[in-house]
């Protein structure tokens, strides 16, 4: 017990230190206005299952797009894309190694979730598209030229390419955001913020490449990155934006005052609940695969012992 309460204590002595240290950076918080909204909102959201079986590396994915039609602030239509439940997509890979299996897995991902977007762009022709997540790929998530996933790489940017060409904004929504940029403490972004802003603030926009890796031809050169706290018990959202950041923000932030402890935009929620798999699909899959390809089952699942 009393290492509990050691730890809680130092826990509240750095959150003290993180609120005296945001107090001190308020220069950076700007009000959002909300407003009533009239607009057609597209987002789309992923759902993915991972698996390794004998060598092989098993992603099974599916994206889901919505498009709701808002007047005045009500909502009046709404349609899914390509459905409401999409059959799932079944990619495979041999010989990868664990940090490969990982890029893989996440540029399946961005695959599906691109290419869903791009659909709705086209289908649409909405005046904002959300998507669950970041914009672009993380540095991790980037294969060597030298890799058997690089040409993945290539296609994945390439749908990113026609994405950012869009007529409309663009805007990546991330929850629970590690990124440290705002300062040099010892805390996530979104952890500042929850102390930095009040409901209804944001962060002044940065750019989302800093002046290291400002490369000219790097896809992220126009986006823009800021804070916005829609609920005033709930951490702030990070947002990634493609297009005017002052209409971008407003419209976020009305479309997420949901409630004083959850902010997220409800049309998220809705991609996020039809695009979830259920973990019996990979083993139901395994099954199929072990009895069509001859494959005995491994050791493991009769192991006498745990």
């Amino acid at each position: 017990m009393d290492k509990v309460e050691h730890l809680a204590k130092k826990i509240r002595i750095n959150n003290d230190y993180i609120n005296e240290k945001a107090r001190s950076m308020r220069s950076i918080a700007v009000p959002v206005s909300s407003s009533a909204i009239n607009l057609s909102v597209c987002a789309v959201d992923g759902g993915l299952l991972a698996h390794r079986m004998h060598g092989v590396d098993i992603v099974v994915s599916r994206s889901v797009g919505v498009n709701f039609i808002y007047e005045n602030s009500k909502l009046t239509k709404y349609d899914h894309h390509p459905s409401k439940s999409p059959q799932t997509e079944i990619d495979i890979k041999t010989a990868l190694d664990d940090h490969e299996a990982n890029v893989f897995k996440s540029l399946v991902r961005l695959k599906s979730e691109i290419s869903c977007a791009n659909e709705l762009l086209d289908k649409y022709r909405p005046d904002l598209l959300l998507i669950d997540g970041s914009l672009l790929p993380l540095p991790s998530d980037i294969p060597s030229k030298e890799s058997e996933l690089h040409p993945l790489y290539v296609e994945v940017m390439k749908l990113y390419e026609k994405l950012f060409a869009a007529e409309c904004i663009v805007c990546g929504i991330i929850k629970d955001s590690r990124a440290r940029r705002l300062s040099d403490l010892k805390c996530s972004d979104s952890v500042l913020c929850s102390y930095l802003l009040q409901k209804g603030e944001r962060t002044k926009e940065v750019g989302y490449l800093d002046e290291k890796n400002n490369e000219s031809a790097f896809p992220g050169k126009n986006i823009k990155v800021t804070y916005i706290k829609p609920a005033k018990d709930d951490l702030p959202l990070r947002v990634e934006i493609l297009g005017d950041v002052e209409k971008a923000s407003t419209l976020i932030y009305s479309l997420s005052a949901i409630s004083e402890r959850f902010g997220y935009p409800a049309i998220l929620i809705e991609a996020d609940m039809c695009a979830a798999l259920d973990a019996t699909e990979i083993e139901s899959l395994e099954i199929s695969l072990s009895s069509l390809a001859g494959l005995k089952p491994l050791r493991r699942n009769f192991r006498p012992f745990r």
